[in-house]
């Protein structure tokens, strides 16, 4: 059946968005756009319905008035046309004429015979092929790089800068521009030197002596500076008329060498001479022209031959510290890319230009090895410092005076170049210190060129070409090397971006380049190659430290990816004890909040503060996420007029992150961060702790501040109680380190304290208590303080000897630089030894629920009836129930004639600090085994964690943690007593336990509404707590102490009760509840 014929124009809605109007096509029934003759149409096979690809824009409505696709095509050819650089220059005057001009330079006509007689026409040629091969594969990789995307002005630097990065590119192009500034030395000493043989009369000083040189080279160097000052374009402008002298040089060498002898050029000539004490003498010399003679013997080197063209020249050459003299010869591929601005199509034109310009000068230079040995004897090569002049035709002034010229351009072009990308340098701002070069936009970069002419002058201070040589070697080849490298990274690390048009690639031929290229740094001169990579390094160092904010992309993020990547699947999940560090997640409620004058919102953290705790505690450094928690207090984020329903919650998100990056470089923390929004807190929470971090750089420690409405009534209290419970629930549940700081704000990071850090370790849960003091005395506000330990001992359970043994053997083995007060308590506690109490429990105390159907007594109600002897008594109960255990074995009753209460006594060691009824573990005497590692790693369950949850499992016991919707917010009274079930006896308490040492922080939801106040027997134990802490800690700057965990049928209030009565009075307190899994060692 035909199929059915669709009329667009009763559908205008879904076309609602075009432009141009759409009429019938004459010739068929569909649509056509106008104009017709510019319209590509496309019939379908089995509709024969004819497609618009141009000429209607995507619907309004279905796509949202999103740009159609030709639209940005359009878009893209358009900005692309208006800021193309005018360029003017085809491939041969912008390329080709620029590298022959900058290769083809002193050292063929001055060095290059010479260099024949010492090296032999078959080392001489290894010499020269070796150089060239270098610099032709790095070509190929110039050119990859070159066709890999488009080139803006700034020529070779940029392609480099932007490839390798903002760091490794200033390295990289302050070698280049150190190069180019020495090669103008270069190229203006060897203009000194034609110009000795020239006009040997006119002389500043005595031909031949280093201070002629020197200052006839810096006459040279202030001329070339006044005319690049008259204008660098007009300097750029020269470059095609010295190429043509020196092709005209070039060709006048060739016909003299295979004509031979003439009347211009006699077959015999005398050469003037000095002696190595000064006295100058004539030698007769001779060459012959093409002969087989010649070449024999000139076939192979002569390393130890003497020579007097050169006198003051002592260097014992060999094969490869004679490519360090070749090299430079060689070099100036990158010419055609400094002018990447001026060309008409940078991408094609580079490439090629450059490869025919690196080959044509390849051959010249290896064809004149040969055509040198062949003219002339050993000795004629090794005693004529000029005889690429002495065999020209038709006289030998053409070649003298053409490299003169030559030399001088090539000088010209080499400081503009240098200059240039000095400005460049400075322009991106990765080196500030070399801001002041920076040229402002359309002027010449004046300070620049000062800078590369006086870096030219002390090179031509040297005054030697021969050891100005190897030092431009060094340079050009650190720049290669890293051209090269960045191609192999490239390719290595599967760069999306890395698309390059040049054909003839391949990631190994930049990889060989690269070695070959450190090669011969190294064979060359070794120190001098060691130096130039440090040069390298302390450079990209300090540009990295200051190009934070330069964002190019290159290809070292790709490659910081993959180490990345295989690093943390390398990384060893479950961390011994002795790798253990904290890893902190900074917990923080955010809120989105109004701007002043304006309906849109932003977001606000309700605690940043924290940080500072954070970055003290970690000295800036480590592994530190900041999460922010955006609740919506129970409306959904997808719901009607929710936070994701909003258009304007794309840009908040954006400027959330943005937020959080400025918090962390507000309080020196280079960390990361992460903003959760969520419908309810908790959830959020959860949420955050079980996403952040990837493999072994997950956070295993889990930082908040104590909530100032802990107490609050109504609404606000349970839910600031709720989320604190909930918190502390999550860091047990996902065996986090839970740390709390509550009290003053924490010191500035200008302040310097020098007071005391206590620790009152009062449950041995992993030994974090003891590591964090140390953590934070690395850091310059806590470096001065001083750390201190306490340790409860009872006049009547504790052996206090003994514990102060136990105590020195600890703190020496452990390497813990403490110092240890034993207090000694005496008497009992006020209001609980005595009478029983026969006071009922309220009616709101919410009882522990350990299983469906299972009723249980408040545990406080028989215990608030009963006396108790001592308050260590009472103490050693409570910490037992920290570390999980059921009722606590009777106490030790060795008598000992204990100090007063306040003894202080230096202790620096002890086997166990669970005294009072724990029993004691001897220490270990040997490092310990397999099994012990595995049970002491952080990412074990820990003690409790896999048995225990597994029965409750199958139990079917319900999760501890209750969704926000669950709790009651309402100022109704809490759940009475009569309305929950009760614990039967202790026994059965003990029997639930289990002897498991750890369990859920929270075991009932309604705990968390319940506005009980705090049971009489725990308050009154923190609070006599709370006094002896005071008694030694009241003037410290930090106590650190363990966090209760949460009584079994105590209520939310209660607890947050607990704790502010235990941590009352005190400066700043950092509670802690570990994860009972050992974080410190006594082993190496």
């Amino acid at each position: 059946p035909p199929s059915p014929t669709i009329d667009l124009l009763t559908f205008p809605s879904i076309f609602a968005g075009r432009n141009r109007p759409l009429v019938p096509c004459k010739s068929c029934t569909s649509l056509r756009s106008l104009p017709m003759a510019q319209e590509k149409i496309r019939h379908s096979v089995r509709s024969q319905e004819q497609i618009v690809l141009e000429g209607v824009q995507q619907d309004a409505q279905l796509w949202h008035g999103r740009e159609a696709a030709v639209d940005t095509v359009r878009q893209y050819v358009e900005q692309t046309e208006a800021n193309a650089a005018k360029g003017t220059l085809g491939m041969v005057q912008g390329v080709i004429f620029p590298c022959m001009g900058n290769i083809l330079g002193v050292i063929l006509f001055l060095r290059g015979p010479w260099i024949v007689g010492k090296a032999g026409i078959l080392e001489g040629f290894g010499v020269g092929a070796v150089c060239c091969t270098c610099t032709f594969l790095t070509t190929l990789s110039l050119s990859a790089i070159a066709t890999n995307g488009k080139i803006a002005g700034g020529g070779a630097y940029y392609l480099i800068s932007r490839s390798l990065g903002p760091a490794l590119g200033a390295g990289v192009g302050l070698c280049f521009y150190m190069a180019n500034s020495i090669g103008a030395a270069m190229y203006f000493m060897g203009c000194v030197e034609a110009w000795e043989i020239a006009q040997p009369e006119y002389q500043i000083g005595v031909i031949g002596d280093l201070n002629n040189v020197r200052f006839t080279g810096y006459v040279i160097l202030a001329f070339a500076v006044l005319i690049i000052l008259g204008g660098i374009k007009y300097v750029s402008r020269l470059g095609s008329v010295f190429l043509m002298v020196v092709l005209l040089v070039i060709l006048c060498m060739y016909i003299g060498c295979l004509m031979g002898p003439t009347d211009n050029a006699p077959a015999e000539f005398e050469v003037q001479m000095t002696r190595p004490d000064g006295d100058s003498f004539a030698k007769l010399l001779s060459w012959t022209g093409p002969s087989a003679k010649n070449f024999r013997e000139n076939l192979h080197s002569a390393w130890d031959a003497d020579q007097g063209a050169f006198p003051s020249d002592t260097t014992e050459y060999s094969f490869v510290n004679m490519m360090g003299l070749y090299f430079p010869s060689v070099t100036g591929i990158m010419a055609g890319a400094n002018r990447s601005a001026d060309l008409k199509d940078p991408a094609s034109s580079i490439p090629k230009g450059t490869l025919i310009a690196q080959i044509s000068t390849s051959i010249i230079y290896l064809s004149f090895i040969f055509v040198f040995g062949s003219i002339a004897s050993r000795e004629t090569l090794l005693n004529d410092k000029f005889f690429a002049s002495t065999s020209a035709f038709p006289v030998k002034e053409v070649v003298i005076y053409g490299v003169m010229a030559s030399s001088m351009g090539a000088g010209l072009n080499s400081l503009v170049s240098g200059t240039r990308l000095l400005s460049a340098i400075a322009g991106d701002g990765t080196l500030p210190i070399l801001r002041v070069f920076r040229a402002a936009p359309g002027k010449e970069p004046r300070l620049a060129l000062f800078a590369s002419g006086a870096l030219c002058a002390a090179s031509i201070t040297i005054g030697e070409l021969n050891a100005i040589a190897p030092m431009l070697t060094m340079f050009f080849l650190m720049c290669y090397t890293c051209v090269n490298l960045s191609c192999t990274i490239l390719e290595g690390v599967g760069d999306p971006n890395w698309r390059p048009g040049f054909r003839f690639h391949h990631w190994s031929i930049s990889l060989v380049a690269a070695l070959l290229c450190v090669w011969m740094m190294f064979a060359m001169a070794p120190l001098t190659a060691i130096f130039a990579i440090l040069f390298c390094l302390v450079i990209f160092a300090y540009a990295a430290y200051n190009s934070a904010n330069a964002k190019w992309g290159d290809g070292f993020q790709g490659m910081k990816f993959q180490v990345a990547k295989n690093m943390l699947k390398s990384l060893d999940m479950k961390s011994h004890t002795k790798n253990w560090r904290p890893q902190l997640l900074v917990i923080t409620e955010t809120m989105l909040t109004k701007k002043p004058g304006s309906a849109s919102m932003s977001i606000e953290f309700c605690d940043p503060e924290i940080l500072k705790t954070a970055s003290q505690l970690k000295n800036g450094r480590g592994f530190i996420v900041l999460g922010g928690i955006c609740s919506t207090q129970g409306d959904k984020v997808l719901g009607n007029n929710g936070l994701f329903m909003s258009e304007d919650m794309q840009r908040q998100v954006a400027e959330g992150q943005a937020a959080v990056k400025d918090l962390l470089t507000r309080y020196e923390i280079d960390g990361f961060g992460k903003i959760v929004y969520t419908d309810d807190f908790s959830a959020g929470l959860a949420d955050l702790v079980q996403c952040t971090g990837i493999g072994a750089f997950e956070p295993n420690c889990m930082l908040a501040s104590w909530p100032e409405h802990a107490l609050a009534d109504g609404k606000k209290g349970v839910e600031t109680r709720t989320h604190l419970v909930h918190m502390v629930q999550i860091s047990v549940i996902f065996q986090k380190v839970m740390m709390l700081a509550k009290g003053s704000k924490w010191p500035e990071f200008a302040d310097r304290l020098t007071g005391t850090i206590d620790i009152w370790w009062i449950v041995g849960d992993g030994g974090v208590l003891l590591l964090l003091p140390f953590l934070l005395k690395k850091h310059r506000v806590w470096g001065g303080c001083h750390t201190r330990l306490f340790v409860l001992a009872d006049r009547l359970g504790d052996d206090v000897e003994r514990m102060q043994q136990e105590l020195d053997m600890f703190v020496r083995d452990f390497r813990l630089n403490i110092e240890v007060h034993i207090k000694v308590i005496d008497g009992v506690v006020e209001g609980v030894a005595g009478e029983k109490v026969d006071d009922p429990p309220p009616d709101d105390v919410v009882p522990d629920e350990s299983g469906p159907g299972t009723l249980k007594d408040n545990p406080f109600t028989e215990q608030s009836v009963k006396s108790l002897h001592s308050f260590q008594e009472k103490l050693s109960k409570w910490r037992n129930r920290q570390m999980g255990m059921g009722e606590a074995p009777p106490v030790r009753t060795t008598s000992f004639d204990s100090q007063g209460s306040g003894h202080v006594r230096r202790i620096e060691s002890m086997r166990s600090l669970l005294a009072g009824g724990v029993s004691t573990r001897s220490f270990p005497t040997a490092p310990p085994g397999k099994d012990y590692f595995e049970s002491n790693a952080m990412t074990d369950p820990g003690p409790g964690g896999g048995k225990t949850r597994s029965a409750s499992k199958e139990k079917g016991q319900r999760s501890a943690i209750p969704s926000i919707d669950e709790l009651a917010f309402d100022d109704a009274p809490a759940p009475s007593s009569a309305d929950m079930p009760r614990q039967t006896s202790k026994e059965s308490y003990a029997s639930e336990r289990g002897g498991h040492a750890r369990t859920l922080f929270l075991r009932d939801a309604r705990q968390l509404t319940a506005t009980t106040r705090c049971s009489s027997d725990e308050l009154s134990l923190v609070t006599t707590l709370n006094k002896l802490m005071l008694e030694e800690s009241r003037g410290s700057e930090l106590v650190c102490t363990n966090l209760p965990d949460m009584p079994h049928g105590e209520s939310a209030y209660g607890y947050c009760q607990l704790v502010d009565a235990m941590t009352r009075d005190f400066k700043r307190v950092m509670m802690v509840r570990g994860t009972a899994s050992e974080v410190i060692t006594a082993f190496t």
